[in-house]
């Protein structure tokens, strides 16, 4: 890497950007770490955060980790990684106003300084053709010496938020889209010098940014597909007799050019990702080329809630005053985001019915967050109170939850919509769920 390592910068301390900031100061880089939310900073700082082990951040703080809210920090770095949010405006197009803003202070900051060559990387997902516009704005409107002293970079993430620096560590792939091979071999070396220390041959791919920027949109709309085929052959297998949707995606899913991720049946797919790339891509193919598929994808998932509130009214009538169980608030296991949660949606949707809902997570944080952004729904706190509703539904896939056979409540009804239950008794299926008559639910305590 020459005379000495470069300075990393990293903005935004989201999973994505804390990932790379600890998996870079573990290896021996020095790494100036900002976010303009303070009480992100102070959870860094103590070690207290979602995902993270807290002797991990706590090596790297004192390894070579600098965080802070203020920009200053980042004079010195060589390469910087920008990884905010670009969620969707309403009208389903890209809001680029925090890289904007990320931008902006990071070229204020830079404006007076001496320097030979530095490098911006953009991490956030963004629609093709977005990098060389920012470069535009970088150089004519923040006036920045785009590309002669500073590189455009086009850098996407493959991240699992509740693994994040597992993934950053052992990756499938690196891709690097610069705006000029020099900011592309820039980029490039600094990363097998980092797999180098990690111990990883890991291929590198060098593409254009437009490439790079599709590249991450043909992953993550691929997986949102998968989620909804494979609810789609659950709809299926409720029409079939003798038929589980789990074990044909189970077995289908053997095929290595299938693979297993994301296509058993159960809820639809949520979360703080998928959710906006779906309507993002979908306005943007839509736009050049007309063709609306990818808008599809999303109205047939948005559809399947719609699908298991109509299969609860038929097996409840009328669901006004019934008292309806939710277990499972989060987007999936071991994350308390509860950001696009179909569980949320679920839930919104009962008590638009009139239903009684109870709500219930086996993270404490995830319940309370729904507690605050739901109202006139009641908490759960020991399976004890599931005796008294009557319907208990399973969203999310917690080890806690596939123990619910212990005691006997011999009226209440269990739908789940995870495949991980399972009981000897008579099952019904519907849609991709099964309904049991619940036989051992353990207390929670």
């Amino acid at each position: 890497m020459g005379r000495r390592d470069p300075y990393i910068g990293v903005i935004g301390l989201g999973y994505v950007g804390l990932a790379y900031a600890i998996a870079f100061s573990l290896y021996g880089f020095k790494v100036f770490g900002v976010d303009i939310d303070s009480e992100r900073i102070r959870a860094i700082k103590t070690g207290l955060v979602e995902d993270f082990p807290r002797e991990v951040v706590s090596k790297a703080l004192e390894e070579s980790l600098v965080v802070s809210y203020d920009y200053d920090i980042l004079k010195d770095a060589d390469i910087v990684f920008i990884a905010v949010d670009t969620p969707t405006n309403p009208d389903a197009s890209q809001d680029l106003s925090q890289i904007l803003s990320a931008l902006k202070s990071l070229a204020e900051v830079w404006k007076d300084l001496k320097y030979s060559y530095r490098v911006i990387v953009f991490k956030s997902t963004v629609l093709p053709g977005t990098t060389r516009r920012l470069a535009d704005y970088a150089r004519e409107i923040l006036r920045l010496p785009v590309p002669d002293r500073v590189g455009i970079v086009y850098n996407p993430e493959f991240l699992r938020s509740d693994k994040a620096l597992e993934d950053v560590l052992r990756p499938f792939r690196v891709v690097v889209g610069g705006i000029d091979d020099k900011s592309s071999n820039y980029v490039v070396e600094l990363f097998r010098e980092f797999y180098h220390r990690v111990g990883l041959d890991v291929p590198i791919f060098v593409v254009s940014p437009e490439e790079a920027e599709l590249i991450k949109y043909a992953s993550n709309i691929f997986l949102a597909l998968k989620t909804l085929y494979g609810n789609i052959i659950g709809l299926v297998c409720k029409e079939i007799e003798n038929c589980d949707a789990w074990k044909v995606m189970e077995i289908a899913g053997l095929d290595p050019r299938i693979g297993r991720s994301h296509i058993m049946p159960g809820m639809p797919y949520g979360g703080p990702c998928l959710v906006k790339d779906v309507l993002a891509f979908a306005h943007f193919v839509e736009k050049k080329t007309g063709i609306k598929f990818i808008r599809y994808i999303h109205e047939h998932n948005e559809m399947l809630i719609d699908r298991i509130v109509e299969e609860i009214e038929y097996m409840l009538g009328e669901l006004q005053n019934k008292k309806i169980a939710v277990l499972g608030i989060a987007y999936k296991p071991g994350s308390s985001n509860i950001k696009d949660s179909q569980s949320i949606q679920l839930i919104m949707r009962l008590l638009s019915k009139g239903a009684e809902v109870y709500i219930h997570d086996v993270d404490s944080e995830a319940l309370n967050k729904a507690k605050n952004l739901l109202k006139n729904v009641n908490m759960i706190y020991s399976y004890e109170q599931l005796k008294d509703v009557d319907i208990a539904i399973v969203t999310v896939k917690y080890n806690e939850y596939i123990r619910l056979a212990q005691q006997p409540y011999a009226n209440t009804l269990l739908i789940d919509l995870t495949g991980a239950l399972e009981d000897n008794d008579k099952i019904y299926r519907f849609y991709a769920t099964s309904v049991k008559k619940v036989k051992n639910i353990k207390n929670l305590k």
